[in-house]
């Protein structure tokens, strides 16, 4: 790993600086820029201790017993032989063993490092490879994938075989090891303009810093946060460390499959609180809000554009709540900036707010000379949030993590993250969009130049580009194809043959995320003087022939209809046919859980989420929702709904792989 050479206490000055506390108040509870994450949650539990660490669904944990746990599994990783300085990679679901495994991985001197089941073969080979964790925490459902990984078997952990009778284990557990504030705690893959993810690691300092004496946010012991990100997702930091570092409570929904309905049953019924939402997610919850949400205090949305329209809806109808729009990358660990909304508020253009404490925010030119406010420029983040780098990348390391000076003539380690912005002069920012290629659909960040990367190692193609196009809210990604003059009638398909060949092959490589939902065939690409791909010029979707299928057999009536609009809205496509796979045309778990929000209010009924995924096309989905109509109460009600749902989502993990 790459280590943080510059680990003196960070003074944040100068009028391109901005670490002034916003609204709120530093929390009470220190930060200790020293200090570790599970020795804090070890303090916690020692003045805490039958306190409700961790909820999920019938499963609770308090801190003591939460940090005994812990630290049996701990001794157990030590006595495999895990070292300070480790990694031990993470395949498994948001669940309360996946809570328990992480402190204990903190515990014994190592970093975690989450890989989400549902990503491809490919991808997580690469990923392990990349990393070479020292162990490998897989359950029932991932055994079986983690066997085609590149990881010797004698490395694999079976993380229920591995807790079994730990409560009831009397041996002696040893001491936590000893690591300081600067140490990796976490290695998290995020999309590469190389064309393979790369990892950022996370110091200990980096997660205190975001949940401990801030500015932004004020974590109390009676709080209940909700955790409803995968463990792969940095959004997760916020909701776990948040709440478990101040003795607060976390509340987790533990199945992959969530709803509207869902999280909005959790929040009324666990009472939370505190919660962060991806953007998306929160325009879902605030068109769809299923609940009465009275218990929420302070709520957090971002990793896209802010809508300022949802916004103002849900400060109406929830006046009490504090509303904040938070920005930042992974890099940063997690936030770096954030805007609380004002209930007047009513600007078009949400800005992203001031630097929370224990970092700052600078405003730069091309040669990293701070500018003035008012002027656009790179937006650039110091202080203790930084990663320590880049895994195994230190050539990138050097490229975005750069020594600037300030306006004093002070030396900053910052982190250049590709974002545009204005600063007014009292450290307010606006986002003004990226430098580069990198957009965000559904808060996740994906580089389009990874995407394209991929798409040009598949020999059938001689050249590949990819667009983000937007539909009203809707994010697409199009692939715009040149395949090989050899390949005859292209390589024995048609065009729509061909671009559906093309992407099924992507679906082994990349996670489904970034996987486009079409694919335009061209002869050649539009070039400019300079002879490079003239993006502006190659065909709009919307312009371009749709499939004959999906054109002539779009359906106009009855249960389909209603289906089909849906489907369309969310995919921002009219040429979808009633026998297409909502995933094989981009579509996104996110999305179905609008389309399942939208469905339950339209039919006025309740709606099984898992139900979309076992029937995702539009006439197979349509007879049964129909037939539900006319049956009535659902005898599957009575079936095991977890079950069910870990069955589906294996199928449908499998079915993308």
């Amino acid at each position: 790993m790459h280590r943080n050479q510059n680990d003196t206490e960070l003074s944040i000055s100068g009028t391109a600086v901005s670490s002034t506390p916003h609204s709120g108040h530093a929390s009470e509870r220190g930060y200790d820029r020293d200090a570790t994450v599970h020795d804090t949650v070890a303090e916690l539990a020692r003045h805490r201790p039958d306190a409700i660490a961790i909820g999920f669904d019938d499963e609770r944990l308090t801190y003591a017993e939460l940090d005994r746990l812990a630290a049996k599994l701990a001794a157990r990783l030590t006595a495999m032989g895990v070292r300070r300085g480790d990694i031990v990679g993470l395949l498994l679901p948001r669940a309360l063993k996946t809570l328990v495994a992480k402190l204990a991985i903190l515990k014994a001197g190592a970093a975690y490092a989450p890989f989400d089941p549902a990503y491809p073969l490919e991808h997580l080979s690469y990923m392990t490879q990349d990393c070479a964790p020292r162990a490998l925490m897989i359950d029932a459902e991932s055994a079986d994938l983690a066997a085609r990984l590149p990881i010797s078997a004698e490395r694999l952990i079976d993380i229920d075989a591995a807790m079994a009778g730990l409560a009831e284990d009397n041996a002696p557990t040893g001491s936590a090891v000893a690591v300081s504030g600067g140490d990796a705690a976490y290695v998290m893959y995020t999309s590469g303009s190389t064309g393979r993810p790369k990892g950022v690691v996370i110091p200990h300092r980096g997660i205190l810093r975001l949940v401990r004496a801030q500015n932004y946010v004020d974590f109390r012991p009676d709080d209940v946060v909700l955790h409803t990100a995968t463990i792969s997702f940095d959004a997760a930091t916020f909701e776990i460390w948040g709440a478990l570092l101040n003795g607060a409570r976390l509340a987790g929904i533990g199945d992959r499959t969530l709803s509207m309905q869902r999280i909005a049953r959790t929040i009324d019924d666990e009472r939370v609180s505190v919660m962060l939402l991806t953007t998306g997610l929160f325009n879902l919850l605030v068109d769809h809000p299923g609940g009465r949400l009275t218990s929420l205090r302070h709520v957090f949305f971002g990793g896209e554009v802010a809508s300022a329209d949802h916004a103002r809806r849900f400060l109406a109808a929830h006046p009490t709540c504090r509303l904040t729009n938070a920005y930042g990358p992974t890099e940063v660990t997690v936030i770096a900036s954030t805007f609380e909304v004002p209930a007047e508020f009513r600007d078009d253009a949400m800005p992203i707010g001031h630097s929370i404490a224990h970092s700052g925010v600078h405003i730069l030119d091309d040669d990293l000379r701070a500018l003035p406010p008012g002027q656009e420029g790179q937006l650039a983040v110091s202080g203790d949030g930084l990663a320590i780098g880049y895994l195994n990348r230190p050539e990138l390391t050097q490229e975005r993590f750069v020594t600037i000076r300030t306006a004093d003539g002070e030396s900053l380690r910052v982190y250049l993250t590709g974002d545009m912005a204005v600063m007014e002069a009292d450290g307010l920012l606006h986002f003004r969009g990226r430098r580069d290629r990198q957009v965000k659909i559904d808060g996740k960040r994906i580089e389009l130049d990874e995407i394209e990367t991929a798409l040009r190692r598949d020999e059938h193609l001689a050249d590949a580009v990819v667009q983000c196009h937007e539909a009203g809210t809707a994010k697409r990604l199009v692939a715009y194809l040149r395949p090989r003059p050899e390949g005859g009638a292209i390589n024995g398909y048609d065009e729509l043959g061909f671009a559906a060949a093309v992407l099924g092959r992507l679906k082994g490589v990349l996670p489904a995320h970034m996987v486009p939902g079409r694919a335009i065939v061209l002869n050649e690409f539009p070039m400019n003087r300079a002879g490079k791909v003239d993006r502006a010029r190659l065909p709009n979707p919307a312009d371009a022939p749709a499939s004959a299928p999906a054109a002539a057999t779009r359906p106009e009536q009855g249960m389909e209809a209603v289906v089909a609009r849906h489907w369309r809205s969310v995919l921002g496509t009219d040429a979808i046919g009633p026998d297409q796979n909502f995933f094989d045309l981009g579509g996104t778990s996110m999305q179905l859980m609008r389309i399942h929000a939208a469905l339950e209010q339209e039919l006025g009924r309740a709606i099984d989420v898992v139900t979309l995924f076992e029937h995702p096309k539009i006439r197979i989905l349509a007879r049964f929702l129909e037939k539900q109509a006319a049956d009535g109460p659902q005898t599957a009600a009575a079936q095991s709904r977890a079950a069910r749902q870990r069955q589906v989502m294996s199928q449908f993990r499998r079915s993308r792989a």
